[in-house]
């Protein structure tokens, strides 16, 4: 169940906790005290969520919310069985803001603290940091309105001979809190709030086996494998090899392709296919850089690039299966079309994140240093040359490359969605926005519609080169590539399987 479900779960029961305290049946002291216990965990439950969300901006609804639970014992006890219907329906609010709390916690570590998801990166980012306060701040005045006639009823059992501390503080601070609460409550719950993106929040998927998600069967398992894809990349950015590399450029660039002709040819709509073709040169660029890349260790992706693989391969035989992409009259005249369409925005909507996750993930294992390039070795007394292996790092010819293609990669996939009026899902790219190899090449160097910046030797820090620029060969050869396409109005690659298989340089 997602997250916005339990939140309105949570709202139904405190409807149903007010309604049964306007004439609340007699209760026994086992009843009271179940009630009591709920509502101290239902405002606890909150105020953790709200600590989470607000990050210190919100610190005045944190600890208001703390005053509305000050004169109860931090131990609880287990909260008696009780079938009342008040006790019942407060058990439930609290169940239900519980289970929405684990499901935020879960994207974090609890060990290190650290996101384990990209969802975890746009929360700790603010992401829609109002919308989600104001959700809570409506429960949390949902739950003062039971507290006038809760209090009411406690007094009633307390009187007739309840000695239990747990029901005398909670009476103690049901009478208090509303008066408390209320004009915070009220004022974050008098923004102007729209559904947040977190409503359908669920725990990170569990990335610790491929065969789990391999089994692609729905258009629907294509955006489950490239969440469990994103999840393992945030989860392994520090644990890539050149192996991973390389299945994630190969398969993402024929993945681009097949989200453009989804978004175009699945909508019977003409979508500008610029963005697609800018952010195919680049996943080929850095495919084309992977391949020189080696790495001692095993010869098998990891889960994420598997499943990511898996996905493109069920992918291509529905859309390409003789080589040549499917009719689209055909795919629109299927009783799934809609599964179709879908499943072009909703890849379109998950780009920019994902390609900033695998930029991170180059750059980390650029930085770990276990990584090898090849480097030729010209003699000064023979025409020939030899080759040695070098340390691939974020200076080394092949590293460059890398870097530099990767770090093109969003603003082409954030164009994608732009042109198709579709909304970016929240993640790291939220929490990462500058997403680029070096902030004094970015300082110094507008943004421009090549590709590949050039960067000087200067600013990359590095030695200077006995030769040309490593990059200057490719960065021509794809901007005569992406030129073509932008004269022909089209995506490259639609209608033939050439510019997704061809990558060895």
């Amino acid at each position: 169940m997602t997250y916005g479900r339990h939140l309105a779960q949570a709202a139904t029961a405190l409807a149903t906790a007010q309604l049964a305290l306007r004439q609340p049946e007699a209760g026994r002291i086992t009843d009271h005290a179940a009630a009591a216990i709920a509502r101290t965990h239902l405002y606890r439950a909150l105020q953790r969520q709200v600590a989470r969300f607000a990050g210190g901006s919100d610190q005045e609804f944190d600890r208001l919310l703390g005053r509305a639970t000050e004169n109860t014992t931090s131990d609880l006890p287990l909260p008696p069985p009780s079938h009342h219907p008040a006790a019942v329906a407060l058990r439930q609010a609290a169940d239900a803001v519980r289970a929405a709390g684990e499901i935020v916690d879960s994207q974090f570590d609890p060990s290190s603290g650290r996101p384990r998801s990209s969802d975890g990166y746009a929360i700790l980012a603010g992401v829609d940091r109002s919308e989600n306060l104001t959700h809570l701040a409506r429960l949390a005045r949902a739950a003062g309105e039971v507290d006038r006639p809760l209090a009411r009823w406690l007094a009633a059992g307390y009187v007739d001979g309840s000695q239990q501390d747990v029901v005398r503080t909670a009476l103690q601070d049901s009478r208090t809190a509303r008066a408390v609460l209320y004009p915070a409550v009220r004022a974050v719950a008098a923004r102007p709030s729209e559904q947040s993106p977190l409503r359908h929040l669920e725990p990170p998927p569990l990335t610790d086996y491929a065969g789990r998600w391999t089994s692609i069967g729905s258009p629907t398992d294509c955006v489950t494998a490239l969440d469990v894809t994103r999840t393992w990349l945030v989860q392994h950015q520090h644990d890539l090899t050149a192996v991973d590399l390389r299945t994630l450029t190969r398969t993402s660039l024929a993945l681009t392709y097949e989200t453009g002709y989804l978004l175009t040819q699945a909508t019977g709509r003409d979508t500008p296919s610029g963005a697609i073709g800018s952010l195919a040169a680049g996943w080929r660029l850095a495919a084309r850089a992977t391949t020189h890349l080696q790495s001692l260790t095993t010869a098998g992706p990891g889960v994420g690039p598997a499943v990511l693989a898996a996905a493109e391969l069920w992918l291509r035989d529905r859309l390409r299966p003789d080589g040549g992409w499917r009719d689209p009259r055909e795919l629109r005249a299927t009783v799934d079309a809609g599964s179709w369409e879908r499943l072009g925005r909703e890849l379109a909507g998950r780009l920019p994140d994902f390609v900033t996750l695998v930029h991170r993930a180059a750059r980390a294992a650029l930085h770990r240093g276990d990584l090898l390039e090849p480097h030729r070795l010209s003699e000064a007394s023979s025409i020939t040359a030899r080759s040695r292996w070098i340390r691939a790092t974020t200076g080394s010819p092949r590293g460059v490359q890398v870097l530099s293609a990767t770090s093109q990669l969003r603003r082409s996939a954030s164009r994608i969605a732009r042109e198709a009026g579709i909304t970016v899902l929240p993640g790291i790219h939220e929490y990462d926005p500058q997403n680029t190899t070096n902030r004094t090449l970015r300082a110094q160097h507008r943004p421009s519609a090549s590709l590949v910046p050039s960067a000087s030797t200067r600013q990359q820090g590095l030695p200077a080169p006995p030769s040309r620029n490593p990059l200057q060969a490719q960065r021509s050869e794809d901007h005569r590539q992406v030129a073509h396409a932008h004269q022909r109005n089209e995506s490259p690659g639609f209608g033939s399987g050439q510019d997704v298989e061809g990558l060895s340089p």
